[in-house]
């Protein structure tokens, strides 16, 4: 009988992804400042939120707090995701219920970076795919981000569809955030019952599913001033 060949053993990434610790406060803010170079003090609220201390039900309260530390020690990337700011004060968003639903099924990677030395190792993948594992974990049905149009093809090989604005189909009326300025929306279902439709009528991709009483039937037509209606016989 021959022998069955060995499957080779997987190389061992030089770095591992953990929750953020206080005592990673200065560098991870320093990283995440590459992120957003024009802003003097950007992600400022996630030290705030560093400094409360691990709690559920992410891993900082509503916040979710990554780094990449590299074998040698150093702490090489970092991201922090929580549900977007907008749902607070969106004209859509109507009642304390329809906020609390998104807050729960929605989570937006506010910002994420490598520090330069350690570009190319695939730290940021994985800074995502741990963030989706852990969203997902907690019953998040979708994540997003906004990024610049260069890292569209980056994205779109971790499985996110892109657009310039965000379409989530509610019990009330459809929910469009559009992308911050120069930036472009990418999103990723997180589970099976959250689907991206492409609704003949729309523009852009339509997310189904991702709170209850949303899912979008087959043959959905889009018609401005009616919205969503489904033909007879469809």
């Amino acid at each position: 009988m021959a022998k069955r060949k060995k499957k080779p053993l997987a190389q061992q990434k030089p770095f591992r992804v953990r929750s953020a610790r206080f005592s990673d406060e200065d560098v991870m803010m320093r990283i995440l400042a590459l992120a957003d170079p024009d802003d003097p003090a950007p992600f400022e609220s996630s030290r705030t939120v560093l400094l409360r201390g691990p709690q559920g039900p992410l891993s900082h309260g509503r916040a979710l707090l990554l780094v990449a530390q590299h074998q040698d020690g150093a702490v090489a990337g970092a991201l922090t995701a929580a549900p977007p700011d907008w749902i607070v004060n969106h004209p859509g968003v109507t009642g304390e219920h329809n906020q609390a639903a998104l807050i729960n099924r929605l989570g937006t990677v506010h910002g994420i970076a490598v520090d330069e030395p350690y570009r190319g190792q695939g730290i940021a993948r994985a800074l995502i795919a741990e963030a989706e594992r852990y969203l997902s974990r907690q019953g998040y049905g979708l994540i997003t981000l906004d990024h610049r149009p260069d890292l569209t093809e980056f994205y779109a090989r971790l499985g996110y569809a892109h657009g310039a604005q965000l379409v989530i189909h509610t019990p009330g009326p459809l929910i469009a955030q559009p992308a911050h300025t120069g930036m472009i929306h990418s999103f990723k279902p997180l589970e099976g019952n959250v689907r991206l439709r492409m609704i003949p009528g729309y523009p852009e991709p339509m997310v189904s599913g991702l709170v209850s009483r949303t899912h979008i039937p087959e043959g959905t037509q889009f018609l401005p001033g009616r919205g969503l209606f489904v033909p007879r016989g469809a």
